[in-house]
């Protein structure tokens, strides 16, 4: 939302907004509430989805602890930085923000510490499914597409020579 604000009034230097701008800021001021409530929802079901989701993708991956010191635990605070951050980029409905603040960075980091893209696709993968599972059909309708892009780009890296997972 921000970034869209911005856009229009700086579209708009030196004029007033026209009607279609004025009515693209009620929009967005009318859509804030419900984005506000679909982040609370994200915030009360953040843990166990975080968990359930590790906990489904750990059988899959056996050897990732061996090769990473508290391995799971640091993916979940890994996958809780990146649905935090998609958290705050679905209330600013603002794609380049979720880019900015986490998954460039953490895509490099997962790729740095030789995870496979199938590791990291799949792990955010079952994130995203269980925050399906466990927030409304609204709420979840507008966090959608900031998970799906966290899955797009995390999982977007060249295979490691060395698998670490």
């Amino acid at each position: 939302m921000s970034a869209l604000l911005t856009k229009l009034t700086n579209d708009a230097d030196g004029r007033y907004l026209t009607a279609q701008e004025r009515q693209t800021v009620l929009d967005l001021a009318d859509a804030l509430p419900k984005r506000l409530r679909a982040a609370e929802q994200v915030e009360q079901v953040e843990e166990s989805a975080l968990r359930t989701a590790l906990e489904d993708v750990q059988p899959q991956y056996p050897e990732f602890a061996k090769y990473h010191d508290q391995a799971w635990a640091r993916q979940y605070r890994d996958t809780q930085l990146v649905v935090r951050a998609a958290v705050a980029a679905m209330v600013n409905d603002d794609p380049r923000q979720l880019d900015d603040r986490a998954l460039f960075w953490a895509r490099s980091m997962f790729a740095a510490n030789n995870y496979t893209p199938t590791f990291v696709r799949d792990t955010f993968t079952a994130v995203r499914d269980r925050l399906r599972d466990k927030l409304g059909a609204e709420e979840f309708t507008l966090l959608q597409p900031f998970l799906d892009r966290a899955i797009t780009v995390l999982g977007d890296f060249p295979e490691p020579a060395a698998p670490a997972v």
